[in-house]
């Protein structure tokens, strides 16, 4: 599959757009003066060509009357110094030459360029006769010099692209002033949905430029971001608020099974990368039927309460008590852990049961609590061995009790 082609960015396309606007504007409008120009400097050299020719003529009449070509030479080279004339040639009225006086090139642009410039402006020479009595006694014929008009294009050329060097400067001035004030807010945008999609940035805001309609996106856009964030805070409190039901004892504010098997699985992780050992430990309530058939559910679920924060205080920060369901509790004591501190976590859980638990009807109750537990990875590497290594430690325990004996087992 081919790879996506990137979109160019809006400032270069804006900047490209301008330079080549200023491009085409700048050129036609420079086409335009430079033709009209030439054109009217073209009708205007031609009129004096003719007057140039007109003015030959006049001069080397008497010379060519009386056959002296030599004074018909001076007056030819006398008018032919005007920077208008490339060529001029006197001939007699069967065309033979009588004079023939070409300027010499004294300007920078080789011979066959002005040639060229010539035989384009005037592809046939200023014919002008000679006459004396009425009769033609000769012809003159002036060629024209385009030296001036080719030097007037050069000049004009180097003028437009000075204008077009100009324009492009004021062009990239406006593209960058376009670029602070319309496209930099969009790219800030941009960044700022960006930053919102992937962050969830939903506190950062787009300034604004200054310029009415970029002002008025950008204040949507805020509001939109605005709004988004009051969603996202909702839908997001609402998640905890789910994740936390689905995942925690409603009554007694502890993790329930499903926590529990997630955080055993995790704890299993944790000890095989690490090599260290934890505790799974297994607690049922002792005589809990007899005080939710005598005192009825109400006080059954304040002892499930009670018993709750008492497992709480029994543990560290760092494990975790579960209710599992009933009077079915479970903890969990993370690595590492040691067979004596689990001795005396589970002895501290036995004395924190001793004191009575008071119902709502004022009544006193006592309950004791069986506990069994597995070690990892001594008594298993699956979390159902462990599970199954607990509870059968802690129903033992519990067989043990029923015959009077309070040690627990495992």
């Amino acid at each position: 599959m081919e790879k996506q082609r990137q979109s160019p960015p809006l400032n270069k396309v804006l900047a490209g757009v301008h330079r080549r606007l200023v491009l085409i504007a700048v050129s036609l409008a420079s086409l335009a003066l430079l033709t009209g120009s030439t054109m009217a400097m073209h009708e205007y050299l031609d009129r004096n060509l003719h007057l140039i020719a007109g003015t030959v003529a006049y001069t080397v009449e008497p010379a060519i009357v009386f056959q002296d070509m030599e004074a018909a030479r001076d007056g030819t080279v006398s008018v032919a110094s005007n920077e208008i004339v490339d060529r001029l040639v006197v001939a007699d009225p069967s065309g033979r030459e009588l004079v023939n006086f070409e300027k010499p090139n004294e300007s920078f642009l080789p011979r066959t360029v002005i040639e060229f410039a010539n035989n384009l402006l005037w592809p046939q020479p200023v014919r002008q006769d000679i006459t004396h009595n009425g009769r033609i006694v000769g012809e003159v014929y002036a060629f024209g010099s385009a030296v001036s008009i080719v030097y007037f294009l050069l000049s004009g050329l180097l003028i437009t692209l000075c204008c077009v060097g100009i324009a492009l400067l004021a062009s990239t001035m406006l593209a960058r002033k376009l670029r602070a004030g319309v496209t930099d807010p969009l790219s800030h945008a941009v960044e700022v949905a960006r930053s919102v999609r992937l962050e969830r940035a939903f506190d950062r805001r787009v300034p604004a430029p200054g310029i009415a309609e970029v002002d008025d996106f950008v204040e949507d856009f805020n509001a939109l971001l605005s709004e988004m964030h009051g969603w996202y805070a909702g839908l997001t409190e609402q998640n905890e608020q789910l994740t936390r039901r689905a995942m925690h004892d409603t009554l007694t504010g502890l993790g329930n099974r499903a926590l529990f098997d997630q955080q055993l699985g995790i704890s299993i992780a944790k000890a095989d990368q690490n090599e260290g050992c934890f505790a799974v430990l297994f607690l049922d309530g002792d005589g809990f039927k007899q005080i939710n058939d005598s005192h009825g559910h109400t006080a059954g679920d304040a002892v499930l309460i009670e018993l709750a924060i008492r497992l709480r205080g029994c543990i560290r920060k760092v494990d975790g008590a579960y209710r599992l369901g009933g009077d079915e509790f479970a903890i969990i004591l993370a690595s590492p852990v040691s067979k004596p501190e689990i001795d005396y976590i589970v002895e501290r859980i036995s004395e924190a049961m001793e004191p009575e638990i008071e119902t709502p009807s004022g009544a006193l109750v006592r309950i004791s609590m069986s506990v069994g537990f597995s070690l990892y990875p001594d008594d298993g590497r699956a979390s159902g061995d462990l599970v199954k290594k607990a509870d059968e430690a802690m129903y033992n325990h519990k067989s043990r009790k029923r015959n009077d004996d309070y040690a627990y087992s495992h």
